[in-house]
């Protein structure tokens, strides 16, 4: 098959050995790539019950079938327990890391044990190494970065994962960040970087068709407002001024909603005050992302706009671009950074002043408490309530008291409060593909799981999170059997990620989690807050999440049933 190189590597650090299989073909039709095999690496090489900081927990790289083929397609897929979850963990990291690891031909890199000394991971041709890392130890992504980066791609942790900070992150060339405390797995394992360059081209199966698929998508690229008008123009500040006008904003964690200044946070302003360059992902028609040209800064994005302006009532645009910084140099995941210190000034009875940020970010990367993650921090402080995460992640800045598919979504999912597992948004707020009531839960279970498995597929196929605007399974169905030779229709593909979203949910049943854990923070509910009046029905919720369990074929406490196993070709043994 085109799409695949049918390597998968296994390095261990403990003994410095290296492994080379062939990657299996019967797992490629079944899991795809990416999330897929990510999570069935997972769930093949440890047992759910793993310490996530344990030499053994595997830290997992994964390409897809159309990684370096197809537009918004270059990425990879990193895979682990959390350490600040305890669940099943796979992050979307951009850039051209996968597209390298492909042209490298790996399809996987699982990476186990520990280092005697700090080192990090070549990969360079058909060449593999690990290498001493003591003169990068110590150092943040950028200044590691620069050092490695004529090798090839690179995906290293800052001093936050040195120091096993529980909401740490890897960061990819010093741009792309993610979330769940994965930079702590690589400290625990004093792994400071993975490195690749790959030599091989890569070529579509059949190079006219998909050529003509190209095209198709390029075009529907350009018809979606969403993509062509707004995250193009405007990168994902463009969301602000819509959030504020349908006060979907939170402030305050969670207590409170809009901002009055919003206006001066929002992508038009911040394109008319500032001189920017786009920054692309390789192939990437959107380039979402935007650098100052003056000082050749990441503009923050939503992400960062929310957790350090929005979150906090912070109206200080440059103490929020050092927060943004500080957070990519150390390798902080943003929104558990932000929430966590609005949890804080909470707990405190005060506001953080701009002044402040810089000081109480950098001691979050330097190992204090708070950057435990929220739930972890107030758990011993004894004000559990005010953490606003699910499963032990803070959800970020999209309210789901007025987007009640979110609200579903962020309880069902199986990596706690992430958005990007269904992003529910998208209908709810934006109107793509379907325009949905969002104060609405009714009719939303089956809707929402389709979304997921989608999503699952998107993930595993390694598309960008906002391809999802502009391609569905019929797409990506033809997309793989011209450009990887791979024949999977639009239903299996839906298979393929309900398959993916079942083995994730057993992954956790077996960690420990229970129905009980498909829930938001009591704040979020009718009465759970003072400030607010349009907390979200008890009753609603509960029924509406026993009908989703219904529509995915799981009991009532939320236990896919051996008959849907079956049907999906997974273990039923517990």
């Amino acid at each position: 098959m085109a799409g695949w190189t049918g390597k998968t590597v296994y390095i261990d650090l403990s003994s410095e050995t290296v492994t080379v299989t062939g990657t299996d073909e019967k797992l490629i039709r079944m899991y795809l790539g990416g999330r897929g095999l990510g999570v069935k690496l997972l769930s093949k090489l440890t047992d759910p019950e793993i310490d996530p900081l344990s030499p053994e927990n595997p830290l997992i790289f994964t390409a897809g079938p159309l990684t370096g083929l197809a537009p918004m397609a270059s990425g990879a897929v990193l895979t682990s327990k959390s350490p600040l979850t305890g669940t099943v963990f796979s992050w979307n990291t951009g850039g051209g890391f996968g597209r390298e690891l492909k042209k490298a031909g790996i399809d996987a890199l699982a990476i186990t044990g520990k280092a005697k000394i700090p080192s990090y991971v070549e990969l360079s041709g058909d060449e593999i190494k690990i290498v001493q890392a003591d003169r990068l130890w110590e150092k943040n992504t950028e200044e590691c970065t620069e050092i490695l980066k004529s090798k090839g791609s690179v995906a290293c942790i800052g001093r936050a994962g040195e120091k096993e900070v529980l909401i740490s992150s890897f960061v990819i060339d010093a741009v792309h960040s993610g979330r769940g405390g994965l930079g702590a797995v690589a400290g625990s394992k004093l792994l400071k970087a993975v490195v690749v360059e790959g030599e091989k081209e890569l070529l579509p199966a059949r190079p006219e068709k998909f050529k003509e698929l190209e095209t198709k998508m390029v075009k529907l690229f350009e018809a979606n407002p969403v993509l062509s008008k707004g995250l193009a123009n405007y990168g994902t500040p463009v969301l602000v001024k819509l959030l504020d006008y349908m006060g979907l904003i939170p402030c305050r964690n969670f207590s409170g909603k809009g901002a009055p200044f919003a206006d001066l946070f929002s992508g038009e302003y911040l394109k008319a005050s500032f001189e920017l360059e786009k920054e692309s992902c390789p192939a990437c028609p959107l380039g979402c992302k935007r650098r100052i040209k003056k000082t050749g800064q990441l503009l923050p994005d939503y992400d960062s706009l929310w957790a350090f302006g929005f979150n906090l009532e912070n109206s200080d645009f440059d103490s929020v671009l050092r927060a943004d910084r500080i957070c990519k140099d150390y390798g902080l995941d943003p929104v558990s950074a932000g929430s966590v210190l609005g949890a804080c000034a909470e707990l405190q009875f005060g506001k953080i002043e701009p002044g402040e940020l810089e000081t109480l970010l950098t001691g979050l990367g330097e190992g204090s408490e708070p950057g435990k993650g929220a739930r972890n921090y107030l758990s011993s402080r004894k004000r559990e309530d005010l953490s606003m995460d699910v499963k032990g992640l803070e959800l970020g800045g999209f309210d789901p008291r007025g987007i009640r598919g979110q609200a579903l979504a962020y309880a069902t999912s199986c990596h706690g409060g992430d958005y990007l597992t269904a992003f529910m948004v998208g209908p709810e707020v934006l109107g793509k593909p379907l325009l949905l009531d969002r104060f609405s839960l009714r009719g939303k279970a089956g809707i929402l799981q389709v979304f997921e498995n989608l999503t699952a597929v998107l993930d595993s196929l390694v598309f960008c999170s906002f391809s999802i605007f502009a391609i569905n399974e019929e797409l990506c169905s033809a997309l793989l059997q011209a450009g990887a030779g791979l024949e999977i229709s639009p239903a299996e593909l839906l298979k393929a990620g309900e398959r993916i979203w079942n083995l994730e949910r057993v992954y956790n049943l077996k960690a420990g989690f229970t129905r009980k854990d498909d829930t938001l923070p009591e704040r979020l509910f009718e009465s759970g807050s003072e400030e607010r009046d349009d907390g979200i029905s008890v009753q609603e919720f509960d029924a509406a999440l026993q009908e989703y369990n219904r529509y995915r074929g799981w009991d009532r406490e939320g236990v896919p049933s051996p008959e849907k196993l079956k049907k999906l070709g997974l273990s039923c043994r517990k």
